[in-house]
């Protein structure tokens, strides 16, 4: 069976989707980092906005084996 797949996320979902917990998420849209819109109570954040988010945080560097 093919998967719909969802354009917005509700701040749960977004962030079981990420990996981060609610805080974060919420954290993010609050500092201007994570684009997030809003419909009625609910808060959304689109799949583009939170690739964007998580594309845009720094990369893992590791120092060099010894």
């Amino acid at each position: 069976m093919d998967e719909i797949q969802k354009f917005a996320f509700s701040v749960d979902e977004a962030a079981m989707r990420a990996g981060l917990g609610r805080d974060a998420i919420h954290a993010a849209v609050r500092e201007g980092k994570l684009e997030a819109k809003k419909k009625g109570r609910r808060t959304l954040v689109t799949a583009g906005a939170l690739r964007r988010y998580l594309d845009s945080l720094p990369a893992l560097e590791l120092p060099p084996a010894a």
